[in-house]
């Protein structure tokens, strides 16, 4: 079916894209700053124009059909060239502004830089939203097609439509629980070959580096248990003989809350980093452009000792 472009107002676009994203009615209004009726009333005519239903309603929300998946990059890209075109400013008015973020954020990286965005979006721009979703293989794919504004990541990727830019170091210490009792200290490299570890699954514990860090210092590690996410692995260390890997940032920062002994890695290991990622199209986006600076000051006052 062929439609009649003539036909389409931009802001049934720009409502379908807030649809899609945020896969509410509800949510899309507030966004927006419209009513739920009339983004009701815009999708209903939205439907008529392009002869199918876009969404199904189910008990999480709005579901989009194959077609919406089909034109969501193209409403995407178009809404982000006319916008380049036609914003005659790079700032935002906090105050007023309206949008919902939705990010990957690494584990290690939300205590450390979420708290102070939060405390800045409910003193300053109450109509901010951040939503954070589990990383998954295709997050790239999931970037680009519009459904992940901005991701915090061990690792950067090659394609020239996304911006990858350093966050800062990551450096890993180990940790163990309070006088274990087959440790002295300074760990040693012997020590670390026979006691057994915890680390995050297959999946996660690829990213890290650290498996082929130790290979190639001719050590290999045991490693009985696997967790789902990092912020098992402090409790499970406090409580049981096995040592873990962690990101020296994330020790620092939840420390006071476990009893922990924190070991320097007893061989090199290769300076990593972890990054921000986010597709070119958002690179002038004032909103956007907000969101990564507030990251970057709040990982900077971390870093600082503020």
């Amino acid at each position: 079916m062929s439609v009649n472009l003539r036909k389409i107002d931009l802001n049934l676009l720009v409502i379908f894209e807030a649809l899609y994203s945020t896969g509410s009615t509800s949510r899309a209004a507030e966004r927006l700053g419209m009513s739920q009726p009339a983004v009701s009333n815009a999708l209903a005519r939205l439907r008529d124009l392009i002869g199918d239903p876009l969404f199904v309603r189910e008990a999480r929300g709005l579901r989009p059909t194959g077609k919406s998946h089909e034109i969501i990059q193209p409403v995407r890209e178009a809404l982000a060239v006319i916008g380049r075109h036609f914003v005659t400013t790079d700032t935002i008015d906090l105050a007023t502004y309206n949008r919902l973020f939705r990010i990957i954020m690494a584990d290690p990286y939300e205590p450390i830089l979420m708290p102070s965005i939060v405390r800045n979006i409910a003193a300053h721009a109450p109509g901010i939203e951040i939503e954070c979703v589990p990383a998954t293989a295709q997050y790239v794919d999931d970037i680009r097609d519009g459904s992940i504004d901005l991701a915090c990541f061990a690792f950067p990727t090659d394609t020239s439509d996304i911006v990858a830019k350093a966050l800062c170091p990551v450096d890993f210490v180990i940790v163990s629980r309070r006088d274990h009792p087959e440790i002295r200290k300074p760990l040693d490299l012997e020590t670390l070959r026979r006691l057994p570890q915890i680390s995050v699954g297959h999946e996660l514990r690829g990213l890290t580096g650290i498996d082929k860090n130790l290979i190639a210092s001719g050590t290999h590690r045991r490693v009985p248990y696997m967790a789902a996410k990092i912020w098992s692995i402090p409790p499970m260390v406090q409580r049981t003989d096995l040592i873990g890997f962690l990101p020296r940032l994330f020790v620092e920062e939840i420390a006071d809350n476990f009893e922990l002994d924190v070991h320097e890695v007893p061989f090199a290991m290769p300076e990593q980093y972890a990054f921000l990622l986010w597709h070119v199209n958002s690179e002038s986006d004032p909103g956007h452009k907000w969101l990564r600076e507030q990251m970057l000051q709040a990982l900077g006052a971390k870093i600082d000792g503020q």
